[in-house]
């Protein structure tokens, strides 16, 4: 098929033709002479570029996953019959069932949609055999229509499910992105280099009812670069507007099922698969909104970029006791011990929890509580020094260019920070950012809410959380800004 010689066998599988190839694998029809029976068998081709450790780790993780998916069985899902390493190339390979039937992607013509009652079938069949796939706890990670297979029957099947792939961001870095064709299904959260998911594989199948619904595809552009470009940043044109015949809940349906955010996505393939259902009925879809969520595509991705860690401060940032020299000329010798000696536990506490050689942090913000009253002599009160307190340690990570950080507790604010990330990569020209800051702050013991606040542009996003702090102890919060859709997760560590 491709002129390239065939090896004349992997494992005990005799290869008869190549049915096709890519940057990731290639697939031929075989046989397999112990049951006598005609399979499919693809070889996983792994970039040169792969260090040994990374390899090794790549086989475990193929082996294991594929033997897994070996074990499911859905009408919708291609079966796995076997999964090895040849022992005379090395390679790894999977053998699923020889399917009778032709690719969707032989099916397609330009600017041809398909019936709407096929198309809706067709997408439900393929989103029920996902629910069966993620209920495994697997992903597919490269639905798109090369990959189902329509029977004589009508109804689709969906190959190569749950066998791992080598991760677009690596290959985009190994310069073969362009050999596995155009990625007009690739996620917008894979096109920079994230590891795919359930939503991952929903947002694939709504480019596949979006190419099948308009008979175009929904991120058509000319190259590779462009078409991620659009994966990341445009919405696709209303299908009901590009066929007007369709019904107007297809757009609710598509749009979700194409929201740039996961979270924004439908919750699982029964959901997309109910409203489609909905749709087939002439019911307006009940999972999807009935108000389209506008998302401001020209700041989709800002700083979104980076390669080393920035911003890796910790120090107390927003509480401490206020300093000053002690200048007072008539202390007695003891009350100066005492308070030396509370100074000294008073710096212990505040770096307990610092990273060895970071440097403090600037300009720390007063305590949200009214300020302890000093003595008359002016040096800290042994009331003072010794209340009780705990701590709260704020590990902030993010993919901004430049934003701000604030945190309150119980309503009053008690940090706020400027932070960072400089870019750590490059996918085809899309700057990827990173970028850290820790911070450390004293609290009085109790139950308080947290209120975590991001800044950055014209844009913001904030989540709570509520704890409860013990005398001594510190509270670990992990904030996170994510690349795509930028959204706040906060969680206790």
């Amino acid at each position: 098929m491709t002129g390239l010689p065939l090896p004349s066998a992997v494992s005990r599988y005799e290869i008869l033709e190549e049915m096709s190839r890519g940057a990731t694998s290639v697939a031929y029809r075989a046989r397999d002479p112990r049951l006598d029976r005609v399979v499919v068998v693809k070889v996983v081709l792994l970039p040169a570029d792969l260090s040994d450790k990374e390899g090794a780790a790549f086989e475990a993780r193929f082996l294991e996953e594929t033997r897994r998916a070996s074990r499911l069985t859905h009408p919708g899902l291609v079966p796995i019959h076997d999964c090895g390493k040849d022992p005379e190339t090395g390679a790894l390979f999977v053998v699923q069932e020889h399917v009778k039937g032709t690719p969707l992607s032989e099916l397609l013509a330009p600017g041809e949609p398909r019936p709407l009652e096929e198309a809706l079938h067709l997408v439900g069949g393929v989103g029920r055999a996902l629910q069966h796939l993620h209920a495994g706890g697997l992903t597919h990670g490269d639905v798109q229509p090369s990959n189902i297979v329509l029977q004589d029957s009508g109804l689709p099947r969906l190959a190569d499910a749950g066998i791992p792939r080598v991760e677009v961001s690596r290959l985009t870095l190994a310069g073969v992105l362009p050999a596995f064709g155009v990625p007009l299904y690739t996620s917008p959260e894979q096109a920079v280099g994230e590891k795919p998911d359930a939503q991952s594989d929903l947002f694939a199948l709504g480019a596949v009812a979006y190419r099948l619904l308009t008979g175009r595809d929904a991120f058509e552009a000319d190259g590779p670069k462009k078409i991620l470009a659009r994966v990341l940043h445009d919405r696709p044109r209303s299908p009901v507007a590009v066929v007007p015949g369709l019904p107007a809940g297809v757009d609710l349906v598509l749009a979700k099922a194409l929201a740039k955010s996961r979270k924004d996505r439908y919750a699982d393939a029964m959901a997309f698969c109910d409203d489609l259902d909905d749709l087939l009925a002439g019911r307006p879809p009940a999972n999807a909104p009935s108000g389209l969520k506008k998302e401001d595509t020209a700041t989709f991705l800002v700083g979104a970029s980076a390669d080393t860690l920035v911003g890796e401060t910790t120090g107390m940032g927003s509480v401490r006791l206020h300093r000053r020299p002690f200048v007072r000329a008539f202390v007695g010798l003891v009350a100066l011990a005492l308070v030396g000696g509370l100074e000294l536990l008073r710096r212990e506490l505040e770096t307990s929890d610092a990273t060895p050689g970071a440097r403090p942090a600037a300009d720390p913000l007063p305590r949200a509580e009214d300020p302890k009253p000093k003595s008359a002599s002016g040096l800290p009160s042994i009331e003072q020094a010794s209340a009780p307190t705990a701590r709260l340690s704020v590990d902030f990570r993010h993919t901004l260019e430049t934003g701000t950080l604030v945190v309150s507790v119980d309503g009053a604010k008690v940090l706020e920070r400027g932070v960072s990330g400089v870019i750590k990569r490059s996918v085809l020209g899309i700057k990827l950012r990173e970028g850290r800051l820790q911070q450390v702050v004293a609290l009085s013991p109790g139950r308080h809410e947290i209120t975590v606040r991001v800044l950055w542009g014209d844009d913001e996003r904030t989540s709570k959380i509520a704890g409860n702090f013990s005398t001594g102890v510190t509270r670990r919060l992990s904030a996170r800004v994510g690349r795509i859709g930028k959204d706040l997760s906060i969680e206790w560590e």
